[in-house]
């Protein structure tokens, strides 16, 4: 059974869930480890765990002043 934690986004998804404009801005942060690196499920595809954004959003939520 698949909990939501565990449930794959799209880049479509993940931009619409954390307000970013652009995929370009996904990946850079991906690579400069200020956000979740995605999983390659195959066949060029790229997903991100939802658990991990959730806990990148919870976290930006205790950083605010």
């Amino acid at each position: 059974m698949v909990t939501n934690r565990e449930q794959l986004l799209t880049v479509t998804d993940v931009l619409n869930v954390t307000g970013f404009k652009s995929r370009t801005t996904l990946y850079r942060r991906a690579r400069n480890g200020t956000f979740p690196c995605p999983c390659n499920i195959g066949a060029g595809k790229i997903r991100w765990r939802s658990g991990d954004i959730e806990d990148w959003l919870n976290g930006l939520q205790t950083r605010r002043y």
